[in-house]
């Protein structure tokens, strides 16, 4: 006489598959969206220079991705007077004594995507920069996940697809910082 239940037994087995990976599934949409909210919490408490500078907390920066067509990049921002051999370079200025500004530079690699995007920061005074870089520091935890310190540069390396280089380049004439972002394949 067979058993009405070894019937029963594979479809309760893939029931019960399914219902855990459902959960799982949730597990990680939940994991995903409060990283999102804790990045945008960041971004939101990062102060006004960064969030200028950054445009938003979506994407890597400045709303670009990598490997994006170089030619698709649509900054609004007036052209650099200088601008480099490769890529294009634009100023943004946070008040009328060109003293406080940035200089962002978007690089692409051969096949003409974007590679790397560059911010030559520059403030009025050497008290401006330790909190700037706080405030830069703070966010990119948040976003990249945490930094190393070499001295005057803080890394970001820990994503797989982005390095960032955050340095404190002030000249007792000049006080600013150097932020790189660059992709990494």
């Amino acid at each position: 006489m067979k058993n009405p239940l070894n019937k029963l037994i594979v479809p309760l087995f893939a029931l019960l598959f399914f219902a855990a990976s459902c959960n799982q599934e949730k597990q990680n949409e939940n994991k995903e969206s409060g990283q999102q909210e804790l990045i945008a919490a960041a971004w939101n408490n990062s102060g006004e220079w960064v969030q200028k500078l950054s445009l938003s907390p979506n994407q890597v920066i400045r709303n670009t991705t990598w490997g994006q067509d170089f030619s698709s990049l649509k900054d609004t921002l007036e052209l650099a007077e200088s601008q480099p051999e490769k890529g294009k370079s634009y100023t943004l200025y946070f008040d009328n004594t060109d003293l406080n500004f940035s200089d962002i530079t978007y690089i692409p690699n051969e096949q003409n995507k974007l590679q790397e995007i560059g911010f030559d920061i520059f403030v009025e005074s050497g008290a401006d920069v330790q909190p700037l870089i706080d405030h830069w520091k703070v966010y990119l935890d948040a976003k990249f996940g945490p930094s190393e310190v070499n001295g005057k540069t803080i890394l970001w390396s820990k994503n797989k697809n982005t390095r960032i280089e955050l340095e404190n380049v002030s000249t007792p004439k000049d006080p600013g910082i150097k932020l790189s972002f660059t992709a990494v394949h």
